[in-house]
């Protein structure tokens, strides 16, 4: 059995946050201490996004973003263990995916993504049949079931060399289309002529796609009884964020340097220094000890990780939350623990295909 956590450092690492009060801490203290209690008498793991509450995360086994996450499912030490997914929906698919021996639960099936809620596996196949030769690359935020149906899975970290390594022609991305845009912009050079279409939204019946050269827009006809749940993919945190976010921390000169996540707009992320996911932001940071005062744009409690990281540094944000991420909490957590619930389970053939995908992503990225 693992050594119990040390919980007073955890509360210390709160209050540092200057997010929670000392009364709000007292509260929080116990609630961890019997989460902790649970984990060893069942030795379960605790698995983490880095948008849950800090509490969460700091109590979490692992922690990390979609690609971590994803890796971490080819880690011996989950083999047959029960998993609390503290993630969204989808995250919790994939760790079952790629550990199917183990039982994974999640605290909230309602914790769920709008990028994964506009897409489905009907309008993938009407793509597929409209360009039989392209290539479907979708975005890691989405269903097991859009998985199973792609060519290949990608996320932010490594969707440049996932897009430079694909056969075919379109390279169509699926959803989002803001981050699909940001990532395209990046590859300059082996784009060997090939076309760039990015999934736009559901607009009057038709799937919008744009050529991402031409900005020129294609349709293709859907029926209404296949549509997704939202009608078009994209990040209800992060395409909140405006360059009138930015413009005001730039007028003061407060901060040395400004990131995002390439989910933000086209038009945010012309306002930044750099643009990449969670992890690259860890790393970009830690490559340049000179940026003291950061202000990043993402999803707010990305200030836990980051703090964490860089304790001697200060960090700044127009702050948003993602209310799907904010389903998960302490209690439901504890829940999940007591009563190993609620099951996340996926269809063999669907796991099967949504497999391949993620498999194919780590063969491209080397991993």
């Amino acid at each position: 059995m693992r050594k119990m956590t040390d919980i007073d450092e955890i509360g210390r690492k709160l209050l540092n946050t200057h997010k929670y009060s000392r009364d709000e801490i007292e509260i929080i203290i116990p609630k961890l201490r019997e989460i902790d209690r649970l984990r060893n008498e069942k030795d379960a793991v605790i698995m983490a996004h880095y948008y849950q509450i800090p509490p969460i995360q700091l109590i979490a086994d692992r922690v990390g973003d979609s690609l971590a996450l994803a890796l971490a499912g080819h880690d011996s030490y989950l083999n047959g263990r029960l998993i609390i997914s503290s993630t969204v929906y989808f995250m919790a698919e994939m760790i079952k995916i790629l550990n199917p021996k183990s039982k994974v639960v999640i605290p909230d099936t309602k914790a769920s993504c709008s990028i994964a809620e506009g897409m489905n596996v009907s309008t993938v196949m009407r793509i597929r049949e409209s360009y039989p030769d392209s290539s479907i690359v979708a975005y890691i935020n989405t269903t097991a079931e859009v998985k199973s149906v792609v060519d290949v899975v990608c996320t932010s970290a490594n969707a440049d060399t996932i897009i430079k390594n694909m056969d075919g022609n379109p390279i169509i991305l699926i959803p989002d289309y803001f981050f699909a845009k940001n990532i395209v912009k990046r590859i300059t050079d082996d784009r060997k002529g090939r076309r760039y279409l990015a999934y736009k939204m559901i607009r009057d019946g038709n799937i919008v796609l744009e050529d991402l050269d031409s900005c020129r827009e294609e349709t293709i006809p859907l029926d209404k009884t296949d549509m997704p749940l939202l009608p078009e993919g994209t990040c209800i945190v992060h395409k909140r964020f405006t360059p009138v976010d930015i413009y005001e921390y730039k007028r003061l000169g407060v901060v040395d340097t400004i990131i995002a996540h390439p989910e933000v707009s086209p038009a945010v992320a012309e306002e930044v220094d750099m643009v990449g996911g969670t992890n690259k932001m860890i790393s970009h940071l830690r490559d340049h000890p000179e940026f003291k005062r950061i202000l990043f744009i993402t999803e707010c409690d990305m200030a836990a990780p980051l703090r964490e990281a860089f304790p001697e540094r200060e960090f700044f944000t127009p702050c948003r939350l993602c209310d799907y991420m904010r389903k998960n909490n302490l209690d439901n957590l504890a829940n999940s623990l007591i009563n190993e619930e609620y099951e996340v389970t996926v269809d063999p053939d669907i796991a099967y295909g949504a497999r391949r995908s993620l498999e194919r992503m780590l063969e491209l990225t080397g991993f």
